[in-house]
């Protein structure tokens, strides 16, 4: 006859990544834990070499998940310890920046881990501002904003704000057309993921 062993797993850090700028939740992010007790370092030297060349693509590995559709995420049967958790989308390309957060594994006095929880806002690459008519003196509402050649789109709103978000960085053409203006282009440069860049646009009156 077998003895049947029940192993409980207990959750050590849990989390949540969202969308700096909405908020929302973000689906399929990528989870790693990138500083870690020595006890775990040693634990994933071990692994690797268990498993090879399969390491670098295996799916269910201790020190890296993915966040559900709900944007959470956990890992489990961690050591004591110091952590640091970072998060990415890699589909993503450059639309996004990367994040990092702190982390402490500790037990109570009862022995039971006390879970610790953080928040992993990623931050978009993002291109934001405000569409004026001469002068800088009335806010353009409906004004539509678009990065040359790419396709994203956007309209400002009525104080004339606009936020074009998830864009690829580098050097872009922003595009302002409004009924009644006449239409305006302006080179920017958008330094690295994440970056968030304000283009302010004045528009002369089409007369």
């Amino acid at each position: 006859m077998s003895d049947w062993v029940t192993a409980r797993h207990k959750v050590a850090i849990a989390g949540r990544v969202s969308d700096a700028s909405t908020g929302k939740a973000v689906s399929n992010a990528l989870v790693w834990i990138i500083a870690m007790p020595e006890a775990l370092e040693q634990r994933l030297t071990m692994l690797s070499r268990i498993y090879r060349n399969e390491w670098s693509t295996l799916q269910a590995r201790l020190d890296r998940t993915e966040s559900r559709e709900d944007g959470l995420f956990y890992f489990l049967d961690l050591p004591e310890g110091s952590y640091t958790i970072m998060a990415s989308i890699p589909d993503s390309g450059s639309r996004y920046g990367t994040v990092q957060q702190p982390a402490e594994v500790a037990h109570d006095d009862k022995g039971e881990v006390k879970v610790s929880f953080i928040d992993l806002a990623l931050q978009p690459t993002c291109l934001t501002g405000k569409i004026t008519g001469p002068n800088h003196k009335t806010a353009i509402v409906l004004a539509e904003v678009r990065v040359k050649g790419s396709g994203e789109r956007t309209f400002s709103d009525a104080q004339g704000q606009y936020v074009l978000r998830s864009i690829e960085p580098g050097r872009r053409t922003i595009e302002v057309s409004a009924q009644g203006y006449k239409p305006k282009s302006e080179p920017v440069t958008i330094a690295s993921p994440g970056t968030v860049e304000t283009v302010n646009m004045s528009l002369a009156r089409d007369t």
